[in-house]
Parts: structure tokens; sequence; C-alpha cells
């Protein structure tokens, strides 16, 4: 059976993602979105949206839309909000090829459909769209390609381009940039070798009327067949050009966007795409990324679906992860916020489902990236506390801090990472390598607490405290240490982390686990809360307390107060009521709406299915997980959100790569017969 028969038809915000694995390619990454049953604007189509390059943190621009004008009929269709229905595919579970169908009816009842395929050019820095529209009946008609650009950086920018027409080399281009940030965009029609656009508007979004009009507003909006010439514009820009097609029935053509640090570099990129062509292109794109598989991760199950989730997992991945080693976090960005960030966090669970799956130097690359962001100055954060050798919250591409909060697991969980690396290669030159980066990290947490860790942020970046998840890092982290310690020789340093760690994980379950709390006995999200939390951080339970037992194994699994906590999964307060996914907590209200919905999480249902596994609760867990479960969660593409509903169909972010990394991570652990990649015990 084809890898597409087990792709669940389930549209959310990004369904798919696209770069190369290699080369210039690796700095570009474009989403995909299909809008169908998620919007409630009656949106039915999918789209190309929120491309980035050589930082993947900064969009390059939002949408790009293509409309079809009848002069017949009178009509201009947008693929966004005309189409009638879509889909969104991938080529394979290893090459992240992205095919898009859209479906249209005009009031004369004449059809068209819209396939487009998606890749990036390995050997460029060029996103290479190749387009066919095929329509039922002959009429006189206008393809017009339109861009939302507004290059963004997230630092407070107010998206201020300029854009304007150029020719070179016989095609006409449009070019915008920013901060010396360019793209370039051209378009070809093979069967007439037409190059130059027939109409093009630049102009601004949101304006209506006048000089400046948006070039939506003058193909769109004013349907007329025909575009208003503008040849250059700065502000907040949108750009549009024409095809005139005829009254031809089947047309192809191709769309190539080049990125480069001038205006050259980027019609360049442009051009060696046209030139090379989308065929020429698309086979080397898949030669690249088979090759990265088969010298990387195979599938350690023998299970047609659970094979092209692995593969679609680590592509994923791997798609997300730039020239320096961070991976961002997603390609989302719900309500202005943009998950295009680097967490240390986030890192560390990319890293160890990288070991588990062989791809080292992926692993290795990441943690490298976290030995460039620890901060190893003297460095006070807003809390009034000295920073050294911890890392911010989250970054931008650049290593610049974006969020600053204090998190211990973003500080034991890069020594854990560290000492992930070193054991899985037992190599003696990666222990010496980042030795400083813990031995700082350790340091601070030696300073962070006698008897327990002091208040710091919980996971979810929302409470102030003991957090449950948070403390159990620091413990693994200083255990982590002291293996490092021992094997560089520092056997004084190694007894003081293994002391300390003794010590807070003596205390571990008097601080974390409350009896007749808010669902009986279980771990809470954090003792002493500062934030004021209904229901309250320290009486509801938390699915990152899992975590205390996988993978920084402070916590047995069949203990009394794990298996008590993991036994109130199950209750309909805490998971989606008609799926088996348990959320981040009950009342958790970090959802679309802004209300506590009904739904869960698959990463945290990936934690606690580890603990059902292996406390015996329910020996099945992590296969069904595996093999069955996580089927209805899936969008169209094959990725794994962050959210689900109460059926389990997709709510939230399906780009988030920790769940992508958790399912890595219990497909390899159900191989193995054992959870992998446990810190170091006491």
């Amino acid at each position: 059976m084809s890898y597409e028969e087990y792709v669940v038809r389930q549209p959310s915000d990004k369904d798919a993602i696209v770069s190369a694995p290699l080369g210039e390619g690796m700095e570009v990454l474009a989403t995909v979105n299909q809008y169908a049953q998620v919007d409630d604007r009656g949106w039915n189509g999918a789209l190309v949206e929120e491309t980035s390059a050589f930082r993947l943190d900064i969009e390059q621009f939002y949408d790009m839309h293509t409309l079809l004008w009848d002069e017949a009929c009178g009509q201009t269709l947008d693929v966004r909000n005309d189409a009638v229905e879509s889909s969104v595919d991938y080529e394979s579970s290893r090459v992240p090829e992205v095919h898009l169908y859209n479906a249209f009816e005009f009031d004369d009842g004449t059809t068209a459909t819209l396939d487009q395929d998606v890749l990036v050019t390995p050997d460029t820095a060029a996103l290479f769209v190749q387009n066919r529209a095929r329509f039922s009946a002959p009429s006189n008609r206008t393809i017009f390609t339109l861009f939302g650009l507004g290059i963004h950086d997230g630092t407070g920018s107010d998206d201020v381009d300029e854009a304007y027409v150029v020719h070179d080399h016989g095609y006409d281009f449009v070019v915008a940039h920013d901060s010396g940030r360019y793209l370039a965009i051209a378009q070809r029609r093979p069967s007439t070798g037409r190059t130059t656009f027939d109409g093009h508007r630049v102009g601004r979004q949101g304006v209506t009327t006048g000089a400046d009009k948006s070039a939506w507003q003058d193909i769109y909006e004013e349907n007329e067949g025909r575009i208003t010439e503008n040849d250059r514009l700065e502000g907040k820009v949108d750009a549009g050009f024409g095809l005139s097609v005829g009254d031809d029935t089947d047309v192809r053509w191709v769309t190539a966007i080049g990125f480069g640090h001038s205006e050259q570099s980027a019609i360049e990129h442009a051009l060696t795409s046209m030139w090379n062509g989308y065929h020429a292109e698309r086979s080397t794109f898949a030669a690249v990324w088979e090759s990265w598989h088969e010298n990387n991760a195979q599938s350690p199950v023998d299970d047609a679906y659970a094979t092209a989730m692995y593969e679609m997992s680590l592509t994923s991945m791997k798609c997300a992860q730039d020239r320096r080693g961070g991976i961002i976090a997603g390609a989302f960005k719900p309500k202005e916020f943009a998950y295009r960030f680097v967490w240390p966090r986030d890192l560390v669970a990319d890293i160890q489902a990288f070991l588990s799956a062989g791809a080292v130097v992926e692993a290795l690359e990441a943690l490298d990236w976290l030995s460039h962001a620890q901060i190893t100055d003297d460095v006070t954060d807003r809390r009034g506390i000295e920073r050294r050798g911890t890392w911010w919250q989250n970054y931008y591409g650049n290593l610049d801090p974006h969020w600053v909060e204090l998190q211990l697991d973003q500080v034991g969980g890069p020594i854990y990472a560290h000492w992930l690396c070193w054991r899985q290669t037992g190599d003696d030159s990666v222990l010496d390598a980042y030795y400083r980066t813990s031995r700082l990290a350790a340091d601070f947490l030696l300073g962070w607490g006698e008897e327990f860790p002091r208040k710091h942020q919980d996971p979810w970046e929302e409470v102030w405290g003991h957090s449950t998840e948070g403390s159990a890092a620091a413990i693994a982290g200083l255990r982590s240490m002291a293996e490092l310690a021992e094997a560089a020789g520092d056997e004084e340093y190694a007894a003081r982390c293994r002391d300390r760690a003794s010590a807070w994980a003596s205390n571990f379950e008097a601080h974390c686990f409350k009896r007749d709390a808010l669902l009986g006995d279980h771990y809470v999200t954090a003792d002493d809360p500062e934030t004021t939390e209904s229901p309250a951080a320290d009486r509801r339970p938390d699915a990152a307390a899992f975590m205390a037992y996988w993978p920084w194994n402070v916590v047995d699994a069949d203990s009394e107060a794990m298996r008590s906590t993991v036994s109130h999964a199950d209750d309909a307060r805490w998971r989606a009521s008609r799926n088996p996914c348990v959320g981040r907590y009950p009342g958790d209200d970090y959802t679309p709406t802004g209300r506590d919905e009904d739904g869960g999480w698959p990463l945290c249902e990936a934690y606690a299915d580890v603990v059902r596994w292996q406390s015996g609760v329910d020996e099945d867990a992590v296969a069904d997980y595996v093999f069955d479960d996580s089927r209805a969660w899936r969008t169209a593409a094959g990725l794994l959100p962050e959210r689900v509903d109460g059926d389990g169909r997709v709510r939230w972010n399906s780009n988030l790569q920790w769940s992508q990394a958790m399912y890595v991570l219990l497909a390899e652990s159900h191989a193995r017969g054992k959870p992998f990649g446990f810190a170091p015990g006491e």
C-alpha cells in the first residue's frame, strides 16, 4: 500500500512544511496551509504561506495567492477564498515535495482545478513551484499570482519593505527587500517561452483607492481581469502579476522565488531554478532527501503506517533545522505570536530523538547550537538572577534572546543532551568539546538551592514556583554532569553534583506530590506558585510531571505517586473526551479561543503512555500510540499537532517539532522494548 493510503485528511493551521536537508536550500523553509473545515470565513483553499530564508525565524513573505479570471463570467476566483475543495499531500514520507490541489466552480457552471507542486532547491536558496490549471471549457482567461510581502523578523519590525519590478536575463522580476534581505519572484510558461508579466502591480496592503492601492484590491476586488501597473513602492506592500492564457484549457507554468543578501543574488537564485527546470530540481531534491534517510535513520518497526509516520516526523524535524544547528519549535503564528524561535527545552527533545534514530550529525549540530547559545557572561535578568551558565527561555535564529525567564529544564536539559550525545557516540571528543558548557550549567544548578531547587518558571511558561518537571530536569542535569565529570577525571566535582542531586531527589515528593488535590493524589504543576491560576498550579495534575520518570529518571514508573498520577490521566477533565489523548492539565485555556476546550496534546499523551507501559498499568499503551491512536491526530501531510480536539482532530499547530520528536522516540522505544534516553539514575 502507498504512503498516501495512510494519510488522514485533517486540515489544520500549517499542514505541511518543506525545506532541503543540505546546501543553500537548508536556509529556506516554506509552509502550506489548508483552510477547509478550520476557517470560520468559509475558506476552503490551500496555499503556500509564511516562507522564510537564511534565518528560519524571519518571514520573507506571507502568502502566495493564485487567482483565475474568466472574461465570460466576469469573475476572479482566489485559491484561498474561493476554492470549493482542496487537499495537501507530500510526495512521500521521505521526500517532502508538497502537492496542493484546489477545485473551483464559476457562476456559469465551468469548473477548474489547480495543481501545484512545491519544493526547495537544494543547491540554491529558492522556492520552486510547478503549476497546472485545467478548465472544463474554453474562455478568455488570465491567471494572476499575488504575494503578500513584508519581511518580518519578530523584533518589532513594521513589515516595511521596498518592492519593485526589474527585467534581467529576459525575465521580469518582482524584487522586495528589507534590512539586507532580498527576494526575487519570476514566472515562466514553458509551452510559449513567456518569461515576462502580463501586467504587474506593487501596492500597499489594505489600501483600496488611489495610486497606492493594493495589488489585491486591483486584481481581486475590482475584478476587471487587468492590472493598473505600478512599478515601485515602499511600505507594507503586496505585489501581483498576470499570465494571459487565452482560451487554453490546460495551462502549465512555473514560479520561482529566489532569496539572497542582494538583489543580484536573489535574482540569480531564481534564474538558476528556472534554467535547471522543475524536473531536474525535483530529481535532485528527491535524491538528497532519500540519501539523508538512507544515511541516517531507518524505521525500527515493520509496519507501513508507523514507518511512514516515523520517516515523516524525522523529515519534519530536519526541515526545521538550519545550518547553525538550531531547530525552530514550529512554523506557526497564532495570534501574532510566532513559534519560529528555538527553545533549548524543545531542542533537547529533538536531540534525544535524532540520537535514537541514528542521526548523530544533526544531534551534534543541535548540541553545538546549545553551546553557542549559553549565557557565559555575568548577566543579571529582570528578576535579579545571575544567569551565567544558563540559557534564555528562547532565541531568535541568530542566537539573540527573545523570552528570558529561567526554566530549569533549559539548564539541566542541555547537560543531559551533552551526556546523551557522549554516551551514544562513545566519542571522548564530544565529552571534551562541551565539557565547559555543561560545567557552567552545573555550577549554576549547584548554587540554586540546598535542599531543593529554588523557584523557576514551569515548562508551560505560565507559573513561577517549584515546578515538578523543572525540578526533575535539574536533578537529571546534575546526575548527567556527575557522569561527565567522572569521565573527565574530576571525581570531587562529580561527588558534589551527585550529593546535591540526591538531596533534591529526597525532597522531590514532599514538594511536588499532593494528596487530596484537584483529581485526588497526584503530582502537580508547581509547589508554592506565585501566580494565580484556576485550577491552582499546586492543585492540578500536570502531564509534564510524567517526564520525572522519562527521560529525567527521578521517579520510578511503578512508584505509588506516579501510578496514582497516571491513573487520573483518564479523567474526562484532563483528556480529550472521545480520544485517548491527555492534555497539559485540567482547565488549560491555551487554545485558539482562549477558553478551556475539550482536547489533548499528543506530546503529553506520549509521556503518559510511557509511564503506563513501564508501570504495567497498560503494557500496550506505547504500541497503541505508535500504531493506532496517532492516526486520528495527523494533518493532511501526516504531521502531529501540538493539540487536538475532543475527537482527536487537529486543533492547534501541526508544526510542533516536539510532537514529531515524541513519535520517533516512542517508535524507537517500542522497538527496543524499553524507553530510549533515560538520564543517569541515582
